[in-house]
């Protein structure tokens, strides 16, 4: 009895399957996606070690979009990716001043300047509680490293 299907016909349908089912996917998932996505899954991967409560991470991100409109199309494109940045980073594999690296720092150092964490000593055994995006000329000056 002769095969129906040749495994080369076999191997190619199932690669076109496969290609299809991945751009439907990929599709669906950026549709889905929102901006603050990538900003969440960085701060939860970089200070998930502290005692935050995880809405903080939200509203941060949102906040962050209202102030910087400008990234807002950027960052949903690598929302796709926040599951994955979520777990791991190229932040060590990635030069000086390459994006994703500056989009890593910018998120971390302004979460952390909007939260009390540096006028309580940067003590990482205390809740972090957040106080409210850090805009330098809109919120008065703070001197972070003088605490009770």
């Amino acid at each position: 009895m002769k095969n129906l299907i040749s495994r080369r016909k076999f191997v190619i349908s199932a690669m076109t399957a496969l290609t299809v089912v991945g751009s439907a996917g990929f599709w669906v998932r950026w549709k889905n996606t929102k901006e603050t996505d990538i900003t969440e899954a960085i701060l939860k991967r970089r200070l998930g070690g502290l005692k935050i409560d995880p809405q903080a991470f939200k509203i941060f991100s949102n906040e962050m979009i209202e102030h910087r409109k400008s990234y807002a199309k950027q960052l949903k494109v690598l929302g796709m990716f926040s599951g994955l940045l979520s777990l791991l980073t190229p932040y060590n594999f990635l030069p000086m001043g390459h994006p994703i690296r500056r989009l890593e720092n910018y998120s971390v150092s302004n979460f952390l300047l909007a939260t009390d964490f540096f006028q309580n000593g940067a003590d990482i055994n205390r809740e972090v509680k957040y106080l409210g995006f850090y805009d330098p000329y809109k919120r008065p000056c703070v001197n972070f490293f003088i605490h009770d």
